[in-house]
């Protein structure tokens, strides 16, 4: 079949979103399908991507929003014979997804990746908005689709919470467990002066809603000349983090940008893990440290807790404790043995139970059934007026309502 992935976000970017598309893309392109992206980034000469303008997030210039012709969106869809829309966001893309369900008549799947009331803070003031209306609004476009997929049973109950009515199915992302198991680190610790030293790692976006300040603190405690803490990846927290590392004499290293494909050796720089994010709807990047052999230490939070369930190779802390954290951290890096086999009985835990193979022909049922449905009868224009009338969504759609729709 000939699939429509429409995305706010892709490579190449790092985050959950990008690599879930770029994943499931791979596999089911292998299976003999088709999938296009429609999104505003994309690796140069990928091919079957249709790459729209776009113009910075006010806030965070790395992200992008769409100002893309919706006409050139629903010619290329004729052109090359879309058959189901999956959508990724509910944002600018979700927008021009629903237009493409509404103009062309197609079935439309969409995947609630972001626990979205806990990102309310990137819209800037006066237009923020509260808790409640992000749920709204995140109920209002799952009920325009055929389908919803949630990434674990946690995040399915959310969107019931909600006020979801459409049937949402859960299937999670795999990982593709090879590609970390056989990576290397070569002279990456060399290079970053890490030889010598233990190191903790952590790898996502530095901002806010990863909870990066509490794992800091946990630092802080351990802090040593033979200890390193190495956060792989860059965002909106990063100078924040690096003053606090200055004063308190931390032996701390953010990487910043780190390409995709090169994301494997870092988690080899590690000598075990840590994260502490509470808004995750699942959490790749621990799959991809246990198959790299990272033990990992993570808060017990909604989606994580679901994707980590029955693993060994893990240690969830149920509360945001910097000493038991802190604790758990020193004991795994005193014992040798203890982290063999945490890291042995993570991998065995991957391999069996994530490796992204098994989704896939799952992923394949939704569309399928999603096609069986037939698209459902919208007027996406006229709804997104209608929910707009929320006073401080108002104003900022209006502003944005030309370039949304033309």
């Amino acid at each position: 079949m000939n699939i429509g992935m429409f995305s706010d976000t892709y490579a190449p970017q790092i985050n959950g979103v990008a690599t879930s598309i770029r994943l499931y893309k791979k596999k089911l392109t292998e299976r003999g399908h088709r999938v296009f992206v429609v999104a505003p980034s994309a690796p140069e000469n990928e091919k079957d991507v249709l790459v729209v303008r776009s113009i910075p997030f006010p806030s965070e210039r790395q992200h992008r929003i769409s100002i893309a012709s919706t006409r050139k969106i629903l010619d290329f869809a004729k052109k090359e014979g879309i058959q189901v829309v999956h959508s990724h966001s509910p944002f600018f893309m979700g927008f021009k997804a629903l237009k493409v369900q509404e103009e062309l008549k197609l079935p439309h799947v969409h995947t609630y990746h972001t626990l979205l009331p806990e990102y309310r803070h990137y819209i800037p003031k006066p237009f923020t908005p509260s808790k409640k209306m992000v749920e709204h609004f995140s109920a209002w476009f799952c009920n325009l689709v055929n389908i919803v997929i949630a990434p674990t049973e946690d995040i399915k109950a959310e969107l019931e919470s909600y006020g979801v009515k459409r049937p949402i199915r859960v299937l999670p992302t795999g990982i593709e467990v090879e590609k970390f198991e056989s990576a290397e680190a070569g002279d990456l610790k060399k290079k970053l002066g890490l030889e010598g030293k233990k190191v903790i790692l952590y790898a996502g976006r530095i901002a806010r809603e990863k909870n990066v300040d509490f794992l800091l603190k946990i630092f802080e405690r351990l802090n040593s000349p033979d200890l390193c803490f190495v956060m792989v990846g860059d965002g909106p927290e990063r100078k924040e983090i690096e003053e606090i590392a200055r004063e308190k004499k931390l032996n701390l290293i953010i990487t910043g940008y780190v390409d995709h494909e090169k994301i494997p050796e870092y988690y080899k720089l590690g000598d075990v893990f840590v994260f502490a994010s509470k808004t995750e709807t699942q959490g790749l990047v621990l799959l991809e440290a246990l198959a790299s052999g990272l033990p990992v230490v993570v808060l017990k939070w909604k989606g994580v807790k679901d994707v980590l369930k029955g693993c060994e190779g893990a240690i969830l802390l149920e509360e945001e404790n910097e000493m038991a954290f802190a604790r758990t951290l020193r004991e795994i890096l005193t014992n040798p043995n203890l982290r063999d086999e945490l890291s042995r009985k993570g991998k065995e835990f991957v391999k069996k139970e994530w490796a992204v193979d098994r989704f896939v022909e799952k992923l394949e049922e939704i569309y399928m059934e999603a096609i069986e449905e037939g698209p459902l009868e919208i007027s996406a224009s006229l709804m997104i007026k209608e929910f707009v009338k929320f006073e401080k969504l108002k104003t900022f759609f209006s502003k944005l309502e030309e370039r949304i729709w033309r």
